[in-house]
């Protein structure tokens, strides 16, 4: 989801900034609107272009390669880096130039990891927000996802959500709610299966809010189908020999 950012007039003046092509300055003040609150976001060039550049012939992958090379000072304007598999960005000097509004919602992407070897090895060390990131992040995402290929089975015309949204309540639901990725995990998949509930969770934020109903009844049904087939009656059979089985 796009954000509003606040865009400084020593932007137009900067030697760095005016060393860049025209395209590669734009792009790199459209990446703003799309980090979050710790100048975080996902390292997708082609979803970037479409969102930054939807009438124009850019070359998004290109323009986040120059933004990633060191300045004269050898910083660059972003750092483009991948925790567990996952692709990110994190824009340089952020909370210098941003002040997101406090309502805004935490970040759900770890930080970039400590650069090894230039005396920055201790900057990360210990954080929570690094060490939980890295162990829930992906299991986060992967449950994202899951729950919107469920959807999309039951809704093939559902219309997609902001993946960065979706995933802080599956976020909220480990870290605050205290559950358990691999009981979401079974709550999604028997919900989207139920024939009621499918029409009805549309979203992380509404599994969030049914989860403790929604986990009752799927235990309830496990309960029911596990005492009908208790309660069977015992078929009786004769083998070759007549006698009873």
């Amino acid at each position: 989801m796009p954000r509003i950012r606040y865009i400084k007039p020593e932007f137009f003046s900067d030697e760095d900034l005016a060393e860049l092509h025209f395209e590669t300055r734009l792009a790199f003040a459209g990446l703003w609107c799309y980090a979050d609150k710790s100048g975080r976001l996902e390292d997708r060039p082609k979803f970037l272009k479409a969102m930054i550049f939807p009438y124009d012939d850019i070359d998004m992958e290109k323009q986040l390669q120059i933004l990633n090379n060191p300045k004269k000072n050898g910083t660059a304007f972003i750092i483009r880096y991948e925790v567990k598999g996952l692709k990110l960005i994190q824009i340089v000097n952020w909370d210098k130039h941003q002040k997101p509004h406090h309502t805004e919602r935490d970040s759900i992407f770890p930080p970039h990891p400590p650069f090894k070897g230039m005396g920055m090895e201790k900057q990360n060390e210990g954080s929570p927000e690094l060490t939980n990131g890295e162990i829930t992040v992906k299991q986060t995402l992967n449950l994202t996802s899951l729950l919107l290929n469920e959807i999309i089975r039951n809704k093939p015309d559902f219309k997609r959500p902001d993946l960065q949204t979706w995933a802080k309540e599956i976020d909220l639901m480990i870290r605050r709610d205290g559950r358990k990725p691999e009981r979401i995990r079974e709550v999604i998949l028997w919900c989207q299966s139920n024939s009621f509930w499918w029409k009805n969770i549309l979203s992380t934020r509404k599994l969030r809010e049914k989860f403790d109903r929604l986990e009752a009844e799927m235990k309830e049904e496990k309960t029911k189908s596990t005492s009908k087939a208790a309660q069977r009656p015992r078929v009786e059979y004769k083998d070759l020999t007549g006698r009873r089985k």
